[in-house]
Parts: structure tokens; C-alpha cells; sequence
């Protein structure tokens, strides 16, 4: 994405009339939001542990504890690869911090792949029952 954006921003004097104030700006400006990127995301990510559904809620299991509930959002669907947003829940199932990033991958679980985006888009199950079937 950084590098997208400084291919654009080469190409952006080209193509209109600007000044070197201008462009020197937009530089700097793309220099603060690429480092503030380059410090924020790795802080934001969801790494050494499992992830898992349990049919009614999804949790995170660190390596060398117990798992915690988790609210999970699909942030980007590309079919192979899946950028979920997590947020912790205490233990009555309230939401609370920030949200971080999971990148997943169907190269790491490649046969349990399709069973594992089916659940990231399913609802937890309800206790009760219709009525009326």
C-alpha cells in the first residue's frame, strides 16, 4: 500500500501543474502516515496463539494461557486471505480495548479453509426456539 501510494504521489507533479511547497507537503504527509503505520500496526496484531469457534462464540487461546472470548469482524474477504478484526471480551462477555488486526491465510489451514470462512460469517445460535415451524 505505502509503496501504491509513493508510486502516486511520483507520478501526481506529472501530471498537474503543482508547486515544490505542494509536493514537498504531500511528502511529508506521506511520511507521517506511513510511519505512524509502520509504529501502530504491528502493536494492533493478533499473533501466538489459536483461534477458534465454538459453535456459539469465538475465543483466543494464547500459547501459554486460557482462551478469552473474542467479537470478531471480517475487515477484508479476498477468498485466500481474510483480515479479521478482533476485540477481547471479559468474562461476561462484554466487549472492551481496541480492536487488532488477525491476517489469516488458506495456505496455513488449507483442508479446514472453507468450514473456517463459513464460521467467520456465522451467527452464534439462538436458545430459543420458534414456535411455529
Amino acid at each position: 500500500m505505502a509503496l501504491l501510494s509513493a508510486i502516486g504521489l511520483l507520478a501526481w507533479p506529472m501530471q498537474a501543474q503543482t508547486s515544490t511547497a505542494e509536493v514537498l507537503a504531500a511528502w511529508a504527509f506521506w511520511c507521517l502516515c506511513v510511519g505512524g503505520a509502520a509504529v501502530w500496526a504491528p502493536r494492533q496484531t493478533l499473533t501466538g496463539g489459536r483461534l477458534f469457534w465454538s459453535g456459539q462464540a469465538w475465543f483466543w487461546q494464547p500459547v501459554d494461557g486460557e482462551h478469552q472470548g473474542l467479537d470478531v469482524l471480517v475487515g477484508w474477504d479476498a477468498g485466500d486471505v481474510l483480515l479479521l478484526f478482533v476485540r477481547f471480551q471479559d468474562a461476561q462477555g462484554a466487549s472492551h480495548g481496541s480492536w487488532a488486526c488477525a491476517w489469516l491465510s488458506a495456505a496455513a489451514i488449507p483442508s479446514k479453509w472453507h468450514g473456517f470462512r463459513c464460521a467467520v460469517y456465522s451467527r452464534p445460535r439462538t436458545d430459543t426456539l420458534p414456535l411455529h415451524l
